[in-house]
């Protein structure tokens, strides 16, 4: 078959298909086109699933003379050399977006210029642009999109329903707005207003607005010129899927599979499986880090360096996310209340009275590992508030229920505390602090513990023997299929210790080596402290309930177990008052 030059025509269709996939695609390219316009307040308004679309700004506008320009492929004012294109500050350049869309629909731009009487309309029907004529507007552009793809009817095939695209179309306004706060924008479908966001200063504000969520923590950090603004949401309030991860660089929305890696990471430790944050990620780097022209309709980006701006945004989040913003911060004393019996009051010797109706374990606490020596010395009042504000330390200690949870209120609220969870908390939490000031604290066993593995997860666990060493493991090879442990970290049961080898070994075989050593050290430290603390079903004395609920407050990431699960559960005493009907 001969080779043969593509008409101008067949050229623009499909750089269509390229650059607009879908009708929301379209609205990005437009709304992009007024944000670099200058424009302040911009207005969208669409129906029949975005096929027919109008953007409205009150930008700059465009001269007369370029109007026709503006309709040819790669015609932009926005570069001028290649080179421009590792240091853009706009969010369109290629000159595409426009040729594109006129080739596909019927478009209609009317546009005026600050110096101009008057606006000028230019009519484009699927590619055949007409002359400029003179029209009556305000200073800005207009430009009305009519029949999308009734030209090339194989791409209407793989549309969606109206409403699907509709979803989208709303998802993309919502990240433009979330990216540029103080710009006004205002939606509507089929002349109903669906939105309006009113510009802002504050852009934690701008994101309460649009994303309907109130309960965002801000963050601020810089690594390696890689500027990290963040809103974090509360990991007890979470979504069943990812889609609460919003992703900004350079102010553009992406999709970065890196990035979301970076956010989870973050979170390692304080979400439960199949659970994910409210997020919001706005990175700034330098404009010769990041090349944005990786793909037809922007929505990826590609770093110079990847493991540098995953190691930034992890950093930034999670150091903002160990101090636990989600804590009420609170200082004094612990709860007390002091209790006489009145004068005459009866008194009730019958044994009946001293029977219970639950299941209750009778032996003295001695009998129970000492909660306080199993982490460490207890803190006190004084020490803590150097540490940090009192919070689980200032709540009164009124007993244990159903040998499972600690019963404590504060000033105003009533807490259930699951007691595993939190001692699993405070045992991880010392192991990885030791971890990572690199004095372990180990003991040597009297008679190694053997541990048989198939051939295949010994030859696997063998590669991390020495990493091991730092972790006050001592681990080696007995024969085949045993390996034996010879010494481990002083406060950690050898029964957690056991569970962690076995899931190591488990995990390396499956997975190689390709996970990160510190993650790694994480599952380890998770296993270890999960089977070596104190668990449901066990009595504990008024003095262990309150040490654990003192160093608890040594750890702000102590309202999560290792694994993710709430610690507490809390009740306000106004909330539990309407329950008995004492207020309204």
């Amino acid at each position: 078959m001969a080779i043969r030059i593509l008409s101008e025509k067949v050229v623009d269709q499909i750089a269509a298909g390229e650059v607009l996939e879908r009708p929301a695609h379209l609205i990005k390219e437009l709304v992009e086109n007024s944000l670099d316009a200058g424009a302040t307040e911009i207005e969208v308004e669409y129906d029949n699933g975005g096929r027919n679309v109008r953007v409205v700004d009150n930008g700059y506008g465009i001269a007369k003379e370029d109007l026709p320009l503006s309709l040819l492929r790669h015609a932009t004012s926005k570069i001028a050399a290649s080179e421009d294109l590792f240091k853009l500050t706009s969010f369109g350049f290629r000159g595409e977006a426009l040729a594109s869309i006129a080739a596909v629909s019927r478009l209609t731009m009317t546009s005026r210029t600050e110096k101009d009487k008057d606006a000028h309309v230019l009519k484009s029907e699927f590619g055949e642009i007409a002359p400029v004529a003179t029209a009556s507007g305000p200073v800005g552009t207009t430009i009305l999109i009519e029949g999308l793809f009734e030209n090339v009817p194989a791409r209407l095939k793989f549309l969606k329903s109206d409403a699907a695209e509709s979803a989208q179309i709303k998802l993309v306004l919502k990240a433009l707005a979330l990216a540029h706060p103080r710009v006004q924008f205002r939606v509507r479908s089929k002349g109903q207003l669906q939105s309006f966001w009113s510009a802002k200063n504050d852009w934690q504000s701008r994101a309460e607005e649009v994303l309907e969520f109130k309960s965002f923590f801000t963050t601020v950090g810089e690594e390696n010129g890689i500027q990290v603004h963040a809103l974090l949401g509360s990991p007890d309030q979470t979504l069943q899927q990812n889609r609460g991860l919003w992703i900004f660089v350079q102010d553009r929305w992406v999709q970065d599979r890196a990035l979301t890696a970076a956010i989870l990471e973050a979170y390692r430790n304080l979400l439960m499986h199949g659970e994910y944050p409210e997020v919001v990620l706005s990175l700034h780097v330098p404009k010769e880090f990041v090349d944005v022209n990786v793909h037809p309709t922007k929505s990826q980006v590609k770093f110079v360096d990847s493991q540098k701006v995953f190691r930034a945004v992890h950093h930034v989040l999670r150091s903002a996310l160990e101090k636990a913003p989600w804590i009420p911060a609170k200082t004094g004393t612990p709860l007390t209340h002091s209790y006489s019996e009145p004068v005459g009051t009866p008194t009730f010797q019958d044994p009946i009275f001293s029977t219970v109706q639950y299941q209750r374990k009778e032996f003295p606490a001695t009998q129970v590992r000492d909660v306080k020596a199993s982490y460490g010395p207890a803190v006190t009042l004084e020490s803590l508030s150097q540490v940090r504000q009192i919070f689980w330390s200032q709540m009164e200690v009124l007993g244990q229920a159903n040998l499972t949870y600690i019963v404590a209120q504060s000033q105003g609220e009533f807490y259930l505390v699951d007691q595993h969870a939190a001692h699993e908390r405070v045992v991880f939490e010392r192991l990885m602090q030791q971890w990572k000031s690199g004095k372990f604290d180990s003991q040597n066993l009297l008679l190694p513990i053997a541990i048989d593995l198939p051939l295949h997860e010994i030859e696997a666990i063998e590669t991390t023997f020495a990493q091991m060493q730092t972790l006050g493991l001592a681990v080696e090879k007995m024969g085949p299929e045993t390996v034996a442990i010879s010494a481990i970290p002083s406060f950690v049961a050898e029964s957690g210790v056991v569970h962690a080898i076995k899931n190591l070994a488990t995990e390396m075989a499956t997975n190689g080596g390709s996970l990160a050593w510190e993650r790694k050290v994480g599952d380890i430290f998770a296993s270890m402290s999960c089977h070596s603390v104190v668990r449901a079903g066990q009595n504990m004395s008024t003095e262990q309930m309150k040490s654990l609920l003192e160093q608890m407050d040594e750890f702000p990431l102590s309202t999560f177990c290792p694994h993710g699960r709430p610690v507490s559960v809390n009740w306000s005493f106004s909330e539990l008052e309407r329950k008995f009907g004492r207020i309204v």
